[in-house]
């Protein structure tokens, strides 16, 4: 009988190794496939009314939004754990990006309150130029490599997301646009601190 336990046993093990390994492939892969309403960014985005959010949309294989991506993080989100300061990034596949290519890119970014999502299609770029008005000349622009910062009090309660309070970007299109300027990381740094300064301490003593 002793034997016979140690067989069920090992059986059981085994089972167990085989269905960790299977298994893995289909773990969750840390961000969310966004539909072309960005019905889950928008949810995301209002129930974090009262912070500051950050919003970049980046493709995760070009090396510019990956360049923008360490410089944001080295300047601003690896320095502040607040959770007042809530960054969503949406990817984009302007340049071939496929979703195997995100998790890579996901990795710039040192700080516990970054939300991360995949929009195949790439329509949420429409939205963002549509909601900003993003343009040179008469000549509308797709956004992508573009920087937002929001204030605690936007909320998206439409379509289009709601005007940032800055907008910055590394697009050759918009090079020298007085409107959009280009990203420089410390100083996107600098405004998302004075706003975040500005809120009140959820830990203060009334």
């Amino acid at each position: 009988m002793v034997w016979i336990s140690a067989i069920i046993v090992g059986v059981l093990a085994f089972a167990a190794l085989t269905t960790a390994a299977t298994a893995e492939p289909n773990a969750a892969p840390g961000y969310v496939e966004l539909d072309d309403s960005a019905t889950a960014l928008r949810d995301d985005f209002n129930r974090a009314k009262g912070s500051v959010r950050l919003l970049f949309v980046v493709d995760p294989i070009c090396p510019g939004c990956l360049r923008g991506l360490d410089d944001v993080n080295r300047s601003l989100l690896s320095k502040v754990a607040d959770a007042r300061l809530q960054t969503f990034v949406v990817h984009v596949p302007v340049i071939g990006a496929k979703s195997k290519d995100v998790a890579p890119a996901m990795e710039l970014l040192e700080n516990g309150h970054v939300r991360h999502y995949w929009n195949e299609s790439g329509a949420f770029g429409w939205l963002v130029r549509d909601a900003t008005g993003l343009r040179r000349g008469d000549e509308r622009v797709y956004a992508w490599d573009v920087w937002l910062i929001y204030g605690p009090e936007a909320v998206w309660d439409g379509k289009l997301p709601p005007k940032p309070r800055r907008l910055m970007h590394q697009l050759r299109a918009l090079q020298g646009s007085a409107e959009f300027p280009r990203l420089d990381s410390e100083e996107y740094a600098r405004e998302a601190r004075q706003l975040l300064a500005g809120l009140s301490d959820p830990t203060a003593k009334p």
